[in-house]
């Protein structure tokens, strides 16, 4: 296995982590707040929306421009 497979599956570790939560949070009584609820706290700050930004831009670059 190299180290690219590696950090994919690390990647896909992560997603499926965020899928469940957000299963979680919509679906039972759990205390866990949605990922939509994140985004809104963290988009009410500036720090938050630039973090966003930049979380979004290393995302796209490194997944998407190839």
């Amino acid at each position: 296995m190299t180290a690219h497979n590696v950090t994919i599956a690390g990647y896909l570790v992560a997603v499926a982590g965020i899928v469940l939560l957000q299963v979680l949070a919509t679906r039972t009584r759990v205390p866990i707040p949605s990922l939509g609820d994140l985004l809104t706290r963290a988009m009410r700050s500036r720090t938050g929306r630039v973090g966003v930004l930049v979380a979004w831009a290393w995302i796209g670059l490194h997944f998407f421009a190839r």
